[in-house]
């Protein structure tokens, strides 16, 4: 049995490399450590004496590691994920937003808080004071096409009352 710096640096190296995956995740840091951690104990048996055979050992172990056991790894233990629409228009459709600057139907000089920015806005038909509720119906180009949200409310009522 041979414990002598160099097989200590591969244990310890190897050991820092599994517990970095903690830190740099993607399923990849732990498998070099897993490689070279074997070498380590490979070289503490004997087996390899030389640095060229270590290195050589370490990179085909962990190469094949990373080949055979990652698929098996990402089964067992998934990753997050998350699915957005790309169409960031669908979901600000109907949304409800300040008029944070009079919008009417003849111009885009009136302006909406949406998101946490200010946006051009027009309105479809008649004008919407500052500090008023609107809905976005839809958007053409930059701006932002709105009717008054109490409007929206009033005909909700009239259907509910017919």
């Amino acid at each position: 049995m041979e414990f002598d710096a160099f097989t200590l640096a591969w244990l310890i190296g190897g050991a820092a490399l599994m517990l970095a995956e903690i830190v740099i995740p993607g399923g990849v840091v732990v498998f070099l450590g897993m490689g070279a951690v074997l070498v380590g104990l490979a070289r503490v048996l004997g087996l390899l004496a030389e640095w060229t055979s270590a290195f050589t050992v370490w990179f085909v172990l962990s190469l094949a590691l990373l080949i055979a056991l990652r698929g098996l790894v990402n089964k067992i233990l998934p990753g997050e994920t998350s699915y957005q629409s790309p169409d960031e228009d669908l979901a600000a459709f109907g949304a409800v937003v300040d008029v944070i600057e009079t919008v009417n139907a003849t111009d885009s000089n009136g302006r909406i808080a949406f998101h946490g920015s200010s946006w051009p806005a027009t309105s479809l038909q008649g004008t919407i004071p500052k500090g008023r509720k609107a809905t976005i119906s839809h958007r053409e180009n930059l701006v932002w096409v709105v009717e008054a949200a109490e409007d929206l409310l009033l005909d909700d009522a009239v259907e509910k009352e017919e």
